[in-house]
């Protein structure tokens, strides 16, 4: 399949729905996907991240403080075919994707609305071109926040590594599948079972990310983002 194409065919999902609890109190007047990275607001920098690919179709699937979210894209994004979607304050991720299922493309990549990668789209989507069939989930590898021990026999520390990256490897979302696959979500009522459901049936295959990754969660996790983004392009 042509790339351009593709892309013409293609829905970005961003979810920005959750109450962002772990950010309180900043998140107690506005939603996190519109707290702001120096400049700009991690929803700002997602959409922008996008276009630059020249990626035009887009669906916010929103919850908390949705209003807020709805003046945003009116007020900076206008001019974009981005629509909002309120899916309600409490509903799981995987029935906010299915509600926006109705006015999705041909090809669906849903993303977070906290987090922020340097990923290469062109590169991603031809790797997903080329394994059209699968369920495609951008990792990224985990790095520990600790020291790291080798112990062998009689408890005997061999070596230590200072918060080494290590060989395991988290979903930091950039999930891309066809529309025939949002048959799976009606199985399901969690977005973490039908996760497990594609893995163990082997309908998912990583793209394995080593650039740059931003996600946050927590107020430590914010102030480092705002050193962070300043080495993404």
């Amino acid at each position: 399949m042509n790339l351009n194409k593709f892309k013409k065919e293609l829905t970005v999902i961003i979810l920005c729905g959750g109450k962002g609890l772990r950010l309180r109190p900043i998140t107690k007047n506005i939603p996190k996907p519109l707290i702001k990275i120096n400049e700009k607001s991690i929803l700002e920098n997602i959409i922008r991240f996008f276009l630059k690919y020249k990626i035009n179709n887009f669906i916010i699937v929103t919850g908390y403080k949705h209003k807020l979210i709805d003046q945003f894209i009116n007020n900076k994004f206008r001019k974009h075919n981005i629509r909002t979607l309120y899916t309600g304050l409490n509903t799981d991720i995987i029935r906010r994707i299915e509600k926006a299922s109705f006015y999705s493309k041909k090809y669906s990549l849903i993303c977070y609305g906290d987090t922020m990668i340097d990923l290469d789209l062109n590169k991603y989507f031809k790797f997903y071109i080329s394994n059209i069939k699968k369920v495609l989930i951008a990792s990224y590898r985990l790095k520990s926040n600790f020291g790291m021990l080798s112990i062998i026999k009689n408890d005997n520390v061999v070596k230590f590594d200072e918060k080494p990256i290590l060989d395991l490897w988290f979903n930091v979302g950039y999930i891309i599948f066809s529309s025939e696959k949002f048959d799976y979500f009606k199985k399901f009522k969690k977005f973490q079972n039908l996760l497990k459901y594609l893995s163990k049936n082997k309908i998912m295959k990583a793209y394995k990310h080593r650039g740059k990754h931003i996600t946050i969660n927590t107020i430590s996790e914010l102030e480092k983002a705002k050193e962070e983004i300043k080495k993404f392009n």
